[in-house]
């Protein structure tokens, strides 16, 4: 059998951030998986803390983060019970969570919060279902927060206003997003580029626009160069 990935080894301090990019198939939601350990590695280790993930109880690792994955769904249910997602959280941490993922737009419902969701959020719009899934992320107030091809269909403005939101209020939490937009992955501290589950590229933007061919010609084929500044 192929190996998905091979020879990654990566740091991330905590409170930092990690940008993974990546063609389709190249490993960027199997990185997450192993995070999680929705799966084990086959050889290596993953630590959190310094604790092998393979060490630390489910429960508990499972509560150190909050995810908004490209599959995850919405229910038929209230605006509320979709962004709690049957946890006990009071309203004022979900407002918070809300405001920090560029939620406005349920105030602007009649009901507000008690807007009635229809089955996979059919009766709102796709940046809006993204924008609640990642609301629902930041309200356990995770120590990690994996945002997967969660704001693919947000407009640059409200990705960048996202992003500037989390990395002011979200204090001491970790931050890895996978992207296949440069935009979303750019101001990250660490920007991992793979290809076919190797990594041909990692450093920050600046360096990679210098030094990394592949990750150079995404951006310019995105932005038209404009971020060549």
């Amino acid at each position: 059998t192929k190996n998905n990935l091979t020879d990654i080894t990566f740091r991330i301090p905590r409170g930092g951030s990690l940008g993974i990019i990546g063609a389709t198939g190249s490993g960027k939601s199997t990185i997450v998986s192993l995070l999680m350990r929705l799966y084990d590695v086959d050889s290596g280790s993953i630590r959190i803390g310094g604790r092998d993930v393979r060490t630390i109880p489910r429960d508990e690792l499972h509560s150190m983060f909050g995810a908004a994955m490209q599959n995850d769904f919405l229910y038929a249910d209230t605006v509320r019970e979709n962004v709690s997602f049957g946890r006990d959280i009071p309203g004022d941490e979900l407002r918070h969570a809300a405001a920090m993922a560029q939620a406005d737009f349920i105030d602007h419902f009649p009901d507000g919060w008690d807007h009635m969701l229809t089955t996979k959020g059919t009766n709102i719009s796709g940046g809006q279902k993204q924008r609640l899934l990642i609301a629902r992320a930041l309200a356990g107030k995770p120590d990690i927060l994996i945002l997967d091809d969660s704001s693919s269909a947000l407009d640059y403005k409200t990705d960048a206003a996202l992003r500037r939101a989390i990395a002011t209020e979200a204090g001491e939490m970790t931050m890895v997003v996978v992207a296949q937009r440069v935009s979303s992955v750019k101001s990250s501290d660490i920007i991992i580029v793979l290809d076919e589950g190797h990594i041909i590229g990692m450093g920050d933007h600046d360096s990679l626009m210098r030094d990394c061919d592949v990750y150079r010609e995404i951006s310019q084929s995105q932005m038209g160069g404009a971020f060549l500044e």
